[in-house]
């Protein structure tokens, strides 16, 4: 994988059988994950079945100065959601990462998260949502401790320049019926606020024509990034409890005389009260 988390030729593969829904994921190396969902609406499933393993992860073992090896790492999922906005499907994942790691033993790592963001549909219909009949939302309005993953793609001079950056901030919020209302702060690399409307009781979707905030990560001619935070503005959004987790995930493009004017920006927020 390249270091931000894009990837040329990766594919998003959805199948539907009854109230079953198919994810298959193949990478740009040809690692496939395959996932089983139960529908809920027209626009989301959730995991179907806890203790589901998907490979595609990695573990280190450091026995000495310059002794290092990696060892593949599975996922066992204990929840998930999978929602569809604005021509972009997100996949969202919590579960506990684990590894035969040779000389460092069986290792584990509870907690985990896992996302993707997919455009570019080819064929099928997807039915449109009726907001008129949108849910009272069930997240619990408050503060939240997150932790962010920002990914961009944009092109300097015909190249490809993906950047991965993120820190931690604090989410706050706010409901009222089916309007929910966040508000990230204290992480340099995304700040904002958003406007989404419930879809179930613990989903939102956002409302259009909305913009958050992050600094050009394209590095200019000079090797230098950009401090000075710039509009994104959000083509699609969703908001997903998933157990105790609250995820946030978006995709959008810096707006037009923006430093990195173009360039593809995806990202999730991964939240815990």
């Amino acid at each position: 994988m390249n270091a931000a988390g894009f990837q040329v030729g990766a594919r998003l593969t959805l199948t539907q059988s009854g109230a079953t829904v198919t994810s298959q994921y193949v990478d740009q190396n040809g690692l496939t994950q395959s996932l089983s969902f139960s529908k809920q609406t027209p626009t989301l499933a959730t995991i179907g079945r806890k203790g589901q393993v998907i490979p595609g992860f990695s573990s280190l073992c450091v026995v000495g100065p310059g002794n290092t090896t990696r060892y593949p790492a599975s996922m066992t999922v204990t929840a998930g959601a999978l929602s569809y906005h604005s021509g972009t499907v997100f996949l969202t994942l919590t579960g506990d990462l684990r590894s035969d790691a040779g000389a460092c033993g069986a290792l584990s790592q509870s907690n985990a998260s896992f996302w993707l963001a997919c455009e570019d549909r080819q064929s099928g219909t997807v039915r449109s949502v009726d907001t008129a009949k949108a849910p009272a939302a069930q997240l619990p309005a408050g503060q939240y401790s997150c932790s962010t993953q920002v990914e961009t793609l944009g092109h300097m001079d015909g190249q490809n320049q993906y950047v991965t950056g993120g820190a931690t901030g604090t989410l706050t919020l706010t409901k009222d019926g089916a309007k929910v209302i966040t508000q990230y702060s204290g992480d340099a690399a995304l700040t904002g606020t958003l406007r989404f409307t419930a879809t179930t009781p613990t989903t939102a979707s956002a409302e259009a024509g909305q913009n958050l905030l992050a600094p050009c990560m394209i590095p200019k001619g000079t090797g230098q990034l950009g401090q000075k935070p710039e509009p994104v503005p959000i083509a699609a959004g969703s908001l997903t409890m998933i157990d105790s987790t609250l995820f946030l995930s978006f995709a959008g493009t810096m707006a037009e005389r923006s430093s990195c004017q173009g360039a593809q920006v995806a990202g999730s927020l991964i939240c815990s009260r």
